[in-house]
C-alpha cells in the first residue's frame, strides 16, 4: 500500500495479491455468472464539491455489484448470521477466519442462525441498484476479485491514464513543463469496468500505480506505486487521492463519472538532481494485470543561486 519514493527503480509487476483456498460464486443469481461491477474495493469515497471541505474522505471497503431494486441476493459460503445494521448482515464461515457482508438489502435471514451456501440473505433495498459485497480474512477487507475469489470474473479491457500533471495551487500540465523547486506530482486514472451496468459511465479505481522519473541517460531518480488492489488502504485517502477527486453519482437517474486524482507520492524536492531533461512513467495496471503505460517528458532548471548552501554565519566577536 505504501508508496516509495527514492532513486532505487521500482519493477513494474502487479505486487502479490491475497489468496484464497478456494472461489466463490457471485451473491446474485446466476451464481456462475458474472455480473456487472460499478465500484471496487479502494474506490474514493470523496463527497461534494469542495474536496478538502467534503465530509467524508474513506476508501471504498468492497465491490458495488450492479442489479435491480428487489432482487435476491445469496450468501457465497455458508456460515452464522451477524447483523450489521438493519441493511446490511455479515456471513461468518466455520473456520472462524472469513466474513463476508452483504449492504443495502432487506433482510430476511435470522440473526444468530447458521445458514447454507446459496440461502437466502435478502432483497436489494429500492433506490440503490446494486449489493456492496465485501470480504475480510484475518480482518482484513481483501478484494474478491482477485484470482482465488470471486468466480467467474473476467476483466480485458485496460486502464487509462487520462493527464500526468504537476500541483501547486492548481494543476498544470506536466508536459514540456519546467520545475523548480519543490513540487507535487500527479495523474488522472481510473478503469472501465468490462460490463455495462445501471451506471454505464461508471469508473473504477485501477488495482496498482506505478510511476518512475528517469533523467537523459535512462537512470531511474524517482520511483514509487500506489497499491490500490490488495487489501483496504490503511493510509490516509487524502495522502493518495489529490484534490479534484469526486466518487461516481447517481443524481436522477443520471450516471456521472467519478474524477479519480492521484498524488504520485509526496512533494518532491527537484533541487535534489542535477538541472536538465527528464521523462516521467506512469503505469497503471488492473486486477487481471491489463495496463496502460504514459511517458510525460520535462525540464528541471532550478536557478543556482536561489538553491546555493547560505554561508556560514560568522563566529561572535570575543566579550
Amino acid at each position: 500500500m505504501i508508496a516509495t519514493i527514492g532513486a532505487a527503480a521500482v519493477a513494474l509487476t502487479l505486487p502479490a495479491l491475497a489468496s484464497a483456498s478456494y472461489g466463490y460464486g457471485w451473491p446474485i443469481k446466476p451464481f456462475g455468472q458474472a455480473h456487472p461491477v460499478r465500484g471496487q474495493l479502494n474506490d474514493p469515497r470523496m463527497n461534494g464539491t469542495d474536496f478538502y471541505s467534503s465530509s467524508s474522505h474513506s476508501f471504498h471497503f468492497g465491490l458495488d455489484i450492479a442489479a435491480p431494486d428487489g432482487k435476491a441476493v445469496y450468501a457465497v459460503a455458508p456460515g452464522w448470521v451477524r447483523y450489521l445494521s438493519s441493511s446490511a448482515i455479515a456471513v461468518r464461515e466455520p473456520n472462524d477466519v472469513t466474513t463476508f457482508s452483504y449492504w443495502h438489502i432487506r433482510p430476511v435471514a435470522k440473526r444468530g442462525k447458521k445458514v447454507k451456501r446459496h440461502a437466502l440473505l435478502g432483497y436489494i433495498e429500492p433506490g440503490y441498484g446494486h449489493v456492496h459485497f465485501a470480504e475480510k480474512r484475518d480482518n482484513r477487507y481483501v478484494n474478491p476479485l482477485r484470482r482465488g475469489g470471486l468466480t467467474p470474473y473476467v476483466d480485458t479491457t485496460r486502464p487509462t491514464v487520462s493527464s500526468v500533471s504537476y500541483y501547486d495551487t492548481a494543476y498544470h500540465d506536466l508536459t514540456s513543463a519546467t520545475l523548480s523547486g519543490t513540487v507535487k506530482l500527479t495523474v488522472s486514472a481510473f478503469d472501465t469496468p468490462q460490463m455495462v451496468s445501471t451506471w454505464p459511465w461508471a469508473v473504477v479505481t485501477p488495482s496498482s500505480l506505478v510511476w518512475q522519473v528517469f533523467d537523459a541517460g535512462g537512470q531511474p531518480v524517482l520511483a514509487g506505486q500506489w497499491d490500490l488492489g490488495t487489501t483496504l488502504c490503511p493510509l490516509d485517502p487524502l495522502a493518495i487521492f489529490a484534490p479534484g477527486t469526486l466518487k461516481n453519482s447517481f443524481v436522477k437517474k443520471l450516471s456521472v463519472a467519478g474524477v479519480y486524482d492521484y498524488w504520485l507520492g509526496e512533494s518532491w524536492d527537484t533541487t535534489s538532481i542535477a538541472n536538465g531533461a527528464y521523462s516521467l512513467v506512469v503505469t497503471a495496471y488492473d486486477i487481471r494485470g491489463n495496463q496502460m503505460a504514459k511517458t510525460v517528458d520535462f525540464t528541471v532548471a532550478n536557478d543556482p543561486l536561489a538553491v546555493a548552501p547560505a554561508p556560514p554565519a560568522s563566529s561572535p566577536a570575543a566579550g
